[in-house]
């Protein structure tokens, strides 16, 4: 009988577990909101026992399970500490809790960045790299790293904050309190603020009515709608964002001399609307021997990618012994 992975997703709206196999394929589901506002040991009672019910009706043996949540985290510990969108989650002993209610099965914890990159690159776009960087582009800018064909951690759990890295050092201040991080510059919600701030003279009527005709709705979503309409604001406003995320990826490959960059989120939705800045900016700023051997394409998962994350870390834990 075949083993049978469980992956967990731990997010600020909604959680969800998954029984996966080893070839990507989900076989089952549940999900559940996160509801934050009734605590971590709330959440995590309930979201053990939707885990156990779930596992009992896979047809095989669980051999590992995974779990993918927004850090900081450690990965030794298996302890969640105060991630942003889940407030009072301090020291949570997450993996502990899931080894108590699957015993002798290996539990890992990943964040899921970290997680996301591994799945792009077990089953997506990154399939038969051996040096991938991926970003995920969206309420944020954070990153994973495949480095000679292993995910690569740092330190202390730290690497890949990719968004963190200063592209203009008087720019706009960054949810982690610094000036001009990439993700003050590309992320969602700067673009959206991009393009309030540079609405004067009637310029991006087209967006503000997309909008509903408030400038303050304005989302990066609207933003791309009205670019693939043809309107030369937002259009615009998408090239800047791509120059700047073209810079953070140029210094990417100039220090790791990867040969694929994945993009997730805004970069799947936009497409050439970003890429395309993207990556005439890496051709001026990178090395020509260093850009020329990398592609940069979006990410292939879609709507897969959580629940493909958590797999992702299942697999990693029981590594190819506990598949024989």
């Amino acid at each position: 009988m075949h083993v049978r992975l469980l992956g967990v997703d731990i997010g600020g709206t909604k959680c969800a577990a998954a029984i996966g196999c080893p070839d990507g394929t989900i076989e089952a589901r549940s999900e559940m909101p996160t509801e934050p506002h009734t605590g971590p040991d709330a959440i995590t009672r309930r979201l053990t026992l939707m885990a156990k019910n779930l596992a009992a009706s896979a047809p095989g043996p669980i051999g590992a399970v995974g779990i993918s949540c927004g850090g900081p985290l450690d990965t030794q510990t298996g302890m969640i500490h105060s991630p942003p969108n889940l407030p009072g989650w301090e020291a949570v002993p997450i993996r502990s809790m899931f080894e108590e209610v699957f015993p002798d099965v290996p539990v890992a914890v990943e964040n899921d960045a970290n997680a996301t990159a591994l799945a792009e690159w077990r089953w997506g776009a990154g399939v038969g790299a051996r040096n991938m960087v991926y970003l995920t582009q969206g309420t944020g800018i954070g990153g994973g790293l495949i480095l000679d064909g292993r995910l690569y951690r740092g330190t202390n759990d730290l690497a890949g904050e990719v968004g963190h890295q200063t592209i203009l050092p008087e720019g706009p201040i960054c949810a982690c309190g610094k000036r001009g991080c990439l993700e003050a510059l590309a992320s969602g919600p700067s673009i959206a603020r991009l393009a309030r701030e540079s609405l004067h003279y009637r310029r991006g009527a087209r967006l503000v009515e997309i909008a509903g005709g408030t400038p303050a709705d304005i989302t990066a979503k609207h933003v791309i709608e009205a670019a693939r309409e043809g309107d030369p604001f937002s259009k615009a406003i998408l090239e800047e964002a791509g120059t700047y995320l073209g810079i953070g990826l140029a210094n990417i490959i100039q220090i790791l001399n990867p040969e694929l960059i994945v993009l997730g989120t805004i970069a799947v939705h936009a497409g050439d609307l970003i890429l395309e800045s993207v990556r005439k900016t890496v051709a001026e700023r990178a090395w020509e021997r260093a850009w020329s051997v990398c592609r940069i394409v979006p990410a292939q998962l879609g709507d897969r990618a959580q629940d493909l994350a958590a797999i992702a870390i299942a697999l990693d834990a029981i590594g190819p012994a506990g598949l024989s």
